[in-house]
């Protein structure tokens, strides 16, 4: 068995500790806050991300990043995408020099317009070789809970994947591998801002065929995004396009929805977003993805209109209005070329 260490406490990495503990592996999780520790050893459970779910004493928190770290074979990098940056910084000289690094943080660097895997390329020069990138559809509480989940790990170098699905892969966690860095990650941090626009048409009653119209055509976007970035474009056609879409659009865990269904409800995209625990990513996400597509001149309609409300002010009918009346095209063009 191996020793992981999760670098984030919120929902998902915790879900992700709890895993891996299940399975046999000794557990480090490092938390931000300095006294998430004592709450989860006092409660015996992380009541302020994941509460109802128990964590093993054996699962050690700590806000101290050379504990965490110490002798880990495995590094999961489970934090906000827009604290990428600073916490790979953190971390730089303190992991392991032969650990693997897996991420799973779905989202764009909005300074930049870089993937986690470039800002992790960036910042940690020295353990390229042996990143790795985990999407797919996989809400905290079920993959906390032991459901059966199904997840996707690329990496360049086929060796790395395969070694981070022999560390993680179980009955209850089966891990398939991709040397389709980009779209994996593409597809996982766009899905986010698509499942914003279809939690509004949910809290607006648009009904159930609009909003499969919203994902479908969600997806072509991501598609064509994905192209123009390298990506192959039947990535998106697996668990971390469309899987991690389907999950995300419609599964009522999903804070991206949430947050979409309560402004469409006549709440603020501000509102929601202070009254989370939790990041909703897509809120963050979608101005990079917006500057993404404008620099390489990409049609994403549904993005704009998502991000027109949550950063201009926008009504949600009005843009749900205007994407209705786009002239007439081929289905899938732009896509295939």
């Amino acid at each position: 068995m191996a020793t992981i260490a999760v670098i984030g406490a919120g929902a998902f990495g915790t879900s992700l500790g709890i895993y891996a503990n299940s399975i046999g592996h000794t557990v480090r999780i490092w938390s931000f806050e300095e006294e998430l520790a004592g709450i989860v050893r006092e409660q015996g459970e992380n009541a302020t991300y994941l509460p109802g779910y128990p964590v093993d004493p054996a699962i050690k928190f700590s806000h101290e990043v050379p504990v965490v770290l110490e002798g880990a074979d495995l590094v999961l990098l489970v934090c906000p995408s827009s604290h990428m940056r600073s916490v790979c910084q953190v971390i730089s000289e303190h992991v392991p020099p032969q650990a693997l690094l897996a991420s799973a943080t779905k989202g764009i660097e909005n300074e930049t317009l870089y993937l986690m895997s470039q800002v992790q390329e960036e910042v940690l020069p020295d353990h390229r070789e042996r990143l790795a990138y985990l999407s797919g559809p996989s809400f905290a509480r079920d993959v906390a809970s032991g459901l059966p989940t199904n997840l996707t790990c690329a990496a360049e170098d086929a060796g790395v994947a395969a070694r981070v699905q022999e560390l993680l892969h179980s009955p209850r966690l089966r891990i398939y591998t991709s040397e389709d860095v980009i779209g994996v990650e593409l597809g996982g941090a766009v899905k986010n801002v698509i499942a914003i626009a279809c939690g509004a048409a949910d809290g607006l009653g648009l009904g159930d065929s609009t909003i499969a119209a919203l994902m479908t055509r969600g997806l072509a976007e991501i598609t064509r995004l994905g192209v123009a970035l390298g990506a192959n474009p039947i990535s998106f056609l697996g668990l971390a396009g469309v899987g991690d879409l389907m999950l995300t659009c419609n599964g009522e865990q999903s804070r991206n929805r949430t947050l979409g269904k309560r402004v469409g409800g006549g709440e603020t995209a501000e509102q929601v977003v202070n009254s989370q625990a939790a990041v909703a990513e897509g809120y963050v996400t979608v101005r990079a993805v917006r500057a993404l597509k404008e620099k390489l001149g990409v049609e994403m309609p549904i993005v704009e209109a998502v991000y027109q409300v949550c950063y201009e002010g926008a009504d949600f009918r009005d843009e749900a209005e205007k994407l209705a009346n786009r002239e007439s095209k081929e289905e899938f063009e732009g896509i295939l070329g």
